[in-house]
């Protein structure tokens, strides 16, 4: 009953908004009959994306089908969206003509460049009083949500693979949501990952999307092609530094994974008194918890891919007790939650909200 009800909400909320793109734009324009007509046309077909995504792709979230014709849907559902929007706070009759679908047009372009351009990498410093001597300098490199699919496919996997080796950290720790699709359609386009180099090494945690299409195949293959993922559990990369990671807990509905939810205490049993601890975990929410009661120094997250835009992020940041970008400090000890460096193809949209691939370097503050 659930999946049904959410498959509805997911389905028929485009579709409702089409509707109010009509009522709000196309019925109070000045456009002639063939222009209602045609943009009503154009409307419907951004609110059926989902539908047809299912139709002809077989999956809402992961269609089987050309990068250009799910972009072309994507861009017509993100014009429908940002329509609605402006539709909402412009309610004078003059411009409509032309200057409203033209800045939806234009938003809607630039907001999905920036949801599907190759990040940047980000250089962060941070300090910490109780950081080794031995760990000054040390330099470890975050990616988070790539998102890999039919809308993302391997150029974009090897550029950001590509930016990451040339970025020269000591440690890469990737923090969940790595693929939307099936093993037999995107094992290729998740291949470059078999050349991130570091080293310290690579190391993995599951996020929520590992589990929802093809969760038990994709385990298999990330085992057969030597990633490394801290399913509660750790290691010590170096004299000093303890690296731990726990699942997602949707680990609990679906398994695999070795079925462990997640259990932070278990993952830092490998760390020796003096560490620096550092913690992996997909979603952020747990940040304070983690710090009081199981002493971690640094915690990496992603999950909210930084909010996605203005106003949005303040919904998102709701959903995960305050967290939604960049750096949180407690204490001493501190969070990162990344925006990620791709985004799912519902909603393949940023605005003010870049992504990134993120250099952390360890610091020991002056005395």
């Amino acid at each position: 009953m659930k999946f049904i009800t959410t498959t509805f909400v997911i389905n028929t909320f485009p579709l409702a908004c089409a509707v109010l793109g009509f009522l709000m734009f196309v019925l109070p324009s000045r456009l002639g009959v063939r222009g209602k007509a045609l943009w009503t046309m154009f409307l419907l077909l951004g609110g059926s994306k989902f539908v047809l995504f299912e139709t002809l792709g077989g999956h809402r979230f992961s269609p089987e089908l050309p990068e250009l014709l799910i972009w072309g849907l994507n861009f017509v559902n993100s014009v429908l969206y940002v329509l609605v929007a402006l539709s909402l706070v412009w309610w004078t009759r003059r411009g409509r003509r032309f200057l409203l679908p033209a800045l939806a047009v234009v938003l809607a372009a630039w907001g999905q460049y920036e949801g599907t351009k190759v990040p940047p990498v980000k250089e962060i410093e941070l300090a910490f009083p109780n950081l080794p001597a031995g760990l000054d300098g040390y330099r470890i490199l975050q990616i988070s949500d790539l998102h890999c699919s039919s809308a993302a496919r391997g150029w974009r996997t090897r550029a950001i693979v590509d930016a990451a080796n040339a970025a020269k950290a000591d440690l890469v720790c990737l923090t969940g949501d790595y693929v939307d699709g099936r093993v037999a359609f995107l094992k290729d386009d998740m291949a470059p990952l078999k050349g991130l180099r570091a080293r310290d090494g690579v190391w993995w945690v599951t996020g929520n999307h590992e589990f929802y299409q093809d969760g038990f195949r994709w385990e298999k293959w990330y085992r057969a092609n030597g990633f490394r993922f801290l399913v509660n559990d750790g290691v010590r990369p170096r004299p000093g530094l303890a690296l731990a990671g726990v699942n997602d807990p949707v680990v609990s509905h679906y398994g695999g994974y070795g079925n462990a939810t997640p259990d932070v205490a278990a993952a830092f049993r490998a760390s020796r008194p003096g560490d620096f601890r550092i913690l992996l975990e997909h979603r952020p929410e747990n940040f304070r918890a983690n710090v009081w009661r199981h002493g971690a120094d640094l915690q990496l997250s992603g999950h909210t891919h930084g909010g996605i835009a203005p106003l949005i992020d303040r919904v998102v940041a709701r959903l995960n007790k305050g967290f939604v970008r960049g750096l949180y400090r407690e204490g001493d000890s501190a969070l990162y939650v990344n925006p990620g460096v791709g985004l799912w193809a519902g909603f393949p949209l940023r605005f003010l909200d870049p992504a990134e691939i993120t250099v952390f370097t360890l610091v020991r503050p002056p005395s």
